[in-house]
């Protein structure tokens, strides 16, 4: 049933929301991807990144959360780019201009930096990698992670107020920090992998200690009026003793939770709100559950909106919903039943960017679907190549592969209607060509077609995303 006083039926997806003093035009929101290869050595972002993420505010995205960006080198020193400096800021600043352009906020998400998850091939290339404990680091058991000292720390909060002041002045709506997926943060954050003694251990008020630090620098540089988002795992669903090793719970199963239970989850949320954020990223997870940090097909859509209900019952400030919400009908509900005040898809406008006009506009029969298959990670991860889509072979490379009209119109056969034909026959006809597409089996897709099939619960392996 269409709602009186909407567009198409989806009305509450483009009311306007407020996070702090920052005014979005609607409750779309990007939520943030790392974005491999499409960053500088000297952290400043290329031309190819800004037109990435350009093509998503064209789209209608009324906020655009970019992908973790580190704050420091000295403290957790790592290969890759280096941590925006002074010079980096026109990049940022032509971001902000541009995504302005079409209505959109932008806030930069910072990382604290990753402690114990610290990537395999990284390993060998660092020193002793730190953490908020000694702790067995994730990938490698027999390595341990350091403590870091009181004096590091401090460091580490300096590096994020000179960061966020310098993109509060280039134009950057606001930041977002990283506290999800069992990075420094959560490992800060969270009991089981925070033993220390000091004032940043013990209870929530001290492991958070670090995070609330964070805060205050941030807007003392970038002023009090600087939105701040924290993004967290409401709960990890990891199961296993202290020392470890973990496992993750699996969407239906029972198990005592090891990490942060949702009770924890909601006394976490309640101290960032009276601690001054403007607004919580409600997520779930951690590298040893990834299939929910990362839900993959076989996860539900919607799998993490009853996490994000509870805690807008607790807190006042803004909460920010992830997970599969990239079918229109889900995204609505979980705003018309207030389970959430914003919406954030990742994947799902990777897959289609212009995913918010087409709800507005009607045409959500025209949306291409995200298939859940993590290509985008695996791109970026494992095989070191810049961020795109399985399904999207424009996304990172928004500016190379713009449909461009040609003077001349040609009639083009296609031969063959699978994977490969059915791009190219969509890619040709997008420039303006008449094209006639060939395949001698009674269906096209090719491989599409067995694809497609339902798979049994379990049966296939999550490993091909990790």
């Amino acid at each position: 049933m269409v709602r009186k006083g909407t567009v198409d039926g989806f009305g509450p997806l483009f009311e306007p929301v407020s996070i702090g003093g920052v005014q979005m035009q609607n409750r779309i929101a990007m939520a943030p991807i790392r974005t491999g290869g499409l960053v500088n050595p000297d952290g400043s972002l290329t031309q190819r990144c800004i037109d990435y993420y350009l093509e998503r505010a064209r789209g209608g995205a009324g906020l655009i959360i970019t992908g973790c960006t580190r704050v420091e080198n000295t403290v957790e020193r790592l290969p890759g780019p280096t941590p925006p400096g002074f010079e980096a800021m026109a990049s940022y600043g032509e971001l902000a201009e541009s995504l302005h352009h079409y209505g959109a906020k932008v806030f930069v998400q910072l990382t604290a930096g990753l402690g114990r998850v610290l990537p395999p091939d990284f390993i060998d290339t660092v020193n002793t990698p730190v953490s908020s404990s000694v702790l067995p680091v994730f990938w490698k058991g027999s390595i341990m992670t350091r403590e870091l000292t009181a004096d590091e720390i401090q460091a580490i909060v300096q590096a994020f107020g000179e960061v966020a002041g310098r993109l509060a002045r280039v134009g950057v709506d606001g930041i977002e920090l990283h506290g999800h997926e069992g990075y420094l943060f959560d490992q800060f954050a969270t009991a089981v992998w925070n033993r220390r003694t000091d004032r940043y251990g013990g209870s929530v008020e001290g492991r958070l200690r670090f995070a609330v630090e964070v805060l205050n620098a941030v807007k003392k540089e970038a002023g009090a009026d600087f939105p701040v988002v924290y993004q967290f795992g409401l709960k990890h669903y990891m199961s296993g003793r202290s020392p470890g090793p973990w496992s993750g719970i699996l969407p239906g199963e029972s198990g005592e939770e090891a990490g942060r239970d949702v009770m924890e989850g909601l006394e976490m949320a309640r101290h960032l709100e009276k601690a001054g954020f403007d607004a919580l990223q409600i997520d779930a997870g951690c590298f040893e559950s990834r299939y929910w940090a990362h839900p993959p097909v076989y996860q539900e859509h919607a799998c993490m909106v009853d996490l994000a209900a509870k805690t807008k019952a607790v807190v006042d400030v803004p909460v920010i919903a992830v997970g599969r919400l990239d079918i229109p009908e889900a995204a609505e509900d979980v705003l018309a039943r207030r389970q959430a005040d914003i919406i954030a898809l990742g994947r799902g406008l990777l897959a289609d960017p212009h995913w918010p006009m087409k709800v507005r506009s009607g045409g959500r029969s025209r949306i291409r679907p995200c298939i859940g298959c993590h290509y985008c990670l695996r791109r970026i991860s494992q095989d070191r190549k810049p961020l795109s889509c399985a399904v999207n072979p424009a996304c990172g490379r928004e500016r190379l592969q713009s449909a461009g009209y040609v003077r001349s119109v040609k009639n083009v056969m296609v031969i063959g209607g699978g994977i490969g034909g059915m791009e190219a026959a969509r890619t040709v006809a997008s420039r303006g060509h008449h094209v006639e597409l060939y395949e001698t089996a009674s269906q096209i897709g090719g491989h599409l077609l067995p694809a497609a099939v339902p798979t049994p619960r379990g049966s296939p392996s999550c490993a091909g995303w990790r």
